[in-house]
C-alpha cells in the first residue's frame, strides 16, 4: 500500500537521520514520530478527496430522489394513465439512478492502492446497489469481498446463501448474527427465523428468536417468537419491520407502497 511504503520511508529517513547525529535512542523515537504523522498527513489528505467523492454520490441520489417524489405528487394531482404504469415509470428513474450511482464508484478505483480497506467499504456500497436492481449474479460475484458489518449486508447474504440453498448459511448465522443486539440483533434473527421456516426447521426459527431476545425487546421479535412457541406458524411476519424486510425480495407487501424505496444503498 501507498500509505503504508511513504510512511516507512519517512521513518526510516527520519530515524537515520537523527540516530546519526543524536543516537540510536532519539533515532527509534523521531522514526516512529515520523511514521505516525506521515499516516496521519496521509489519512487527512485521502478523507478529503473521499469526502468529495461521496459527497457527489449522494447529490446525485437526492437529485433523482427529488425528480422521482415529484413524478409521484404530479400523479397524485392529475392522475394520467394507470397506477401500474406510473409504478413503472418510476422503478425505471430509480433504476436509472442506481445505476449511475454504480457509474460513479469508479472514481474511487485509484485511491485502493493507498487505502486497503477502501476496495471492500465501495464493494459492499456495490454490492447492495447491485441486489436492490435485482441483479442477483453480480451481487454474489462481490459477496465475498464485502466487509459485511451492518445489519442489511449480512441480510442479504443471508437472503443469497438461502437462494442458493448454501449448507453453511446456519454456521454464518451462528458466527455473524447470534451476537448482534437491539435493532438489528431482532432483525436478523427474524429474517433467519422466516429462512428456516421455510426450510421446515421451526426448532433453529424459534431458538434463533429465544437468543435474540435477549438483546433485545423489539415488538415484531417479541410477536414472532409468542406465534412459533404457541405453535401458530402461520402468524409469523416481518411486515413490522418494513421496507428493510421487503427490501430483501423474499415477500410482496400486501398493499403495495405507493412511496417509492427512499434507500439507494
Amino acid at each position: 500500500m501507498y500509505s503504508i511504503i511513504i510512511a516507512v520511508a519517512a521513518a526510516l529517513l527520519t530515524g537515520f537521520a537523527t540516530g546519526r547525529d543524536l543516537g540510536t535512542a532519539w533515532g527509534i523515537v523521531c522514526g516512529v514520530a515520523a511514521f505516525l504523522i506521515a499516516q496521519l498527513i496521509i489519512m487527512l489528505v485521502l478523507r478529503k478527496k473521499l469526502n468529495k467523492l461521496q459527497l457527489g454520490m449522494q447529490q446525485t441520489m437526492q437529485a433523482a430522489q427529488v425528480r422521482i417524489q415529484r413524478q409521484v405528487q404530479n400523479f397524485q394531482q392529475r392522475p394520467v394513465g394507470s397506477p401500474k404504469l406510473m409504478q413503472q415509470k418510476l422503478e425505471a428513474m430509480q433504476n436509472d439512478a442506481l445505476h449511475e450511482t454504480l457509474r460513479l464508484t469508479a472514481a474511487f478505483d485509484p485511491y485502493y492502492r493507498w487505502n486497503w480497506m477502501l476496495a471492500r467499504q465501495i464493494n459492499t456500497m456495490k454490492m447492495q446497489l447491485y441486489f436492490q436492481l435485482r441483479d442477483f449474479a453480480r451481487t454474489d460475484q462481490l459477496l465475498p469481498k464485502c466487509l459485511l458489518m451492518d445489519a442489511r449486508s449480512i441480510a442479504i447474504k443471508l437472503v443469497r446463501m438461502y437462494r442458493n440453498e448454501d449448507p453453511k448459511l446456519d454456521s454464518f448465522y451462528r458466527k455473524k448474527c447470534r451476537r448482534a443486539k437491539g435493532e438489528d440483533g431482532a432483525f436478523l434473527a427474524c429474517v433467519y427465523a422466516w429462512i428456516k421456516l421455510r426450510q421446515d426447521d421451526p426448532a433453529k426459527a424459534i431458538a434463533a428468536l429465544v437468543e435474540a431476545k435477549k438483546n433485545s425487546d423489539n415488538p415484531a421479535l417479541i410477536a414472532n417468537y409468542e406465534n412459533l412457541a404457541n405453535n401458530r406458524p402461520k402468524h409469523f411476519s416481518n411486515a413490522a419491520f418494513g421496507d428493510n424486510w421487503y427490501a430483501l425480495y423474499l415477500e410482496e407487501p400486501k398493499v403495495r407502497p405507493q412511496k417509492v424505496q427512499q434507500r439507494m444503498y
